[in-house]
């Protein structure tokens, strides 16, 4: 099983006044589960869209949540959307936040 580090920018503000976060690791299937969150979609759209249970994605997403300090799946969102920016090459508005390679 392939381990993908995450960063959470320092500037993200931590779940009821938690220290900052640091790197949380998450496996492959979480890895593509986390950036698909970017999009918005609800864990049957994941599930068809990844091809995995709707079940396997309420887990990889619950495991995602607890992983990043036990934030909301709002938060999840914006830090995967975060993650597939910064996996996009840089554009001539400058880099792209930490990147979760695929």
């Amino acid at each position: 099983m392939r381990v993908v580090s995450f960063s959470v920018p320092a500037w993200f503000p931590p779940r009821g006044g938690e220290e900052v976060w640091g790197e949380a690791q998450l496996t492959e299937q979480e890895s593509a589960v986390f950036l698909c969150l970017a999009t918005g979609a609800s864990n049957a759209e994941l599930a068809g869209e990844l091809q995995l249970s709707v079940s396997t994605v309420k887990f990889h997403v619950h495991n995602i949540r607890a992983k990043l300090g036990g934030i909301s799946r709002l938060q999840a969102c914006l830090l995967a959307a975060l993650a597939r920016e910064g996996t996009r090459p840089s554009g001539p508005s400058g880099g792209g936040a930490a990147a979760v390679p695929r």
